[in-house]
């Protein structure tokens, strides 16, 4: 499995890598799973962990694109071709751009592969900005569609991506594997609730919590001018605050700055990257939980951790959410500030629908974005191709 990320780090793709890797473990498979030199270790059944060497010493690798990750996809590429030339694989996994390597030589090799799309590379590269030349951009949506079209299996994050998929090759095995909620999110420790709440001295505000980094696809600023607007319109006289959970250190400092020159930053908390075993916590401490991506068509794993909770949810009225939430299960708003300011007032001051959303969101999501239906889908598309 070749998964250009930072292993094992709490973000999104580790996180799917790591479930990936548990299920196809514990099925009986071995694996080795290359990765960038970042991260830290963990055990998981039957998976060798082979990371890159760390030759420009580096201690994080940003989420997104940037000329460091680019300069260790050259490096894993080495790594990769070594690796498929003196083992004998039965298949090639490769995670959003080693997908293109992963198809690439299992058609040279004469292996399966598995193209994973945890996000369109064309797409990221284009609203990161990261790559404006059209000609380029053009180039890569071409080699992506050609993975597509050539690999044995395509695994698809959510219903989104498998249609761009099906778009690029209509015949193609394509199959969709949604992220399902972070282990235990809906067991948080009451006490640790309670210890959170003081130490950020949150006791007697009404709470919207967001978790998650701070990048800018993910609408921080809307969520931002959406809350100044919210606090410049409430009326009951309560004390609100905005509680952001998670970011690197340069991106806090950043908004800090912004809510303080907005004149809200009493009304917001920063309080940075916490470890995943507090976000069950975090979200029982929410009244109301927000994610105002902005960019992107994947689906946010937070959502399924959010809709586990039971508590409300606010988001964008975008693909991104909508191929998992409806009005039944969120409030939906326009990716505009007044829109979501209004739906964040709603969340509010209509509990009894607040509530109802919530509950419904739950049962969702216990339906239909489970571990047994997540490790059925995968090892149905492994069984059409290794051995057993």
């Amino acid at each position: 499995m070749i998964a250009p990320q930072p292993f094992y780090s709490d973000r999104g793709t580790p996180m799917n890598i790591k479930l990936l890797c548990q299920v196809l473990g514990e099925a009986g498979n071995s694996l080795d799973l290359l990765v960038f030199p970042t991260g830290r270790d963990i055990g998981l059944k039957n998976v060798r962990i082979i990371r890159l060497p760390n030759i420009f010493r580096v201690t994080s690798i940003p989420i997104g694109p940037s000329r460091i990750k680019l300069a260790y996809d050259i490096l894993l590429i080495a790594f990769t071709l070594f690796l498929c030339l003196t083992k004998r694989y039965d298949a090639i996994h490769g995670v959003e751009e080693g997908g293109f390597l992963a198809v690439f030589l299992s058609r040279l090799l004469g292996k399966a592969s598995v193209f994973d799309m945890d996000s369109s590379i064309s797409h990221q590269l284009e609203y990161s900005g990261f790559i404006a030349n059209p000609f380029l951009l053009r180039l890569v949506s071409r080699f992506e569609a050609w993975s597509i079209r050539r690999s044995s299996a395509v695994v698809a994050v959510c219903s989104a991506l498998s249609h761009q998929a099906l778009s690029s090759a209509p015949n193609a095995n394509i199959v969709t594997i949604e992220d399902i909620p972070t282990p235990g999110v809906e067991r948080f420790n009451p006490e640790l609730v309670e210890e959170l709440l003081k130490k950020y001295n949150l006791q007697q505000d009404r709470r919207v919590v967001y978790t998650g980094n701070l990048e800018p696809y993910q609408g921080i600023d809307l969520l931002l001018a959406a809350w100044k607007m919210f606090l410049a319109e409430k009326k009951n006289g309560a004390s609100y605050k905005l509680i952001l959970v998670g970011g690197a250190t340069e991106r806090v400092g950043f908004y800090e700055k912004v809510v303080k020159n907005d004149g809200i930053a009493a009304a917001v908390c920063f309080v940075g990257a916490r470890p995943l075993e507090e976000m069950g916590a975090w979200m029982a401490l929410g009244d109301v939980l927000v994610s105002p991506r902005s960019e992107g068509e994947n689906t946010p794993l937070k959502i399924y951790s959010y809709m586990a909770s039971g508590r409300p949810l606010v988001a964008t009225r975008r693909k991104t959410h909508t191929q998992v939430l409806d009005d039944t299960t969120a409030f939906l708003a326009e990716p505009e500030p007044v829109q979501f300011g209004k739906a964040i007032y709603d969340a509010f001051n209509n509990p009894a629908l607040a509530k109802k959303k919530g509950e419904a969101a739950k049962l969702k999501v216990e339906k239909n974005y489970s571990y047994p239906a997540f490790k059925e889908k995968l090892l149905e598309v492994y069984s059409s191709f290794v051995p057993t």
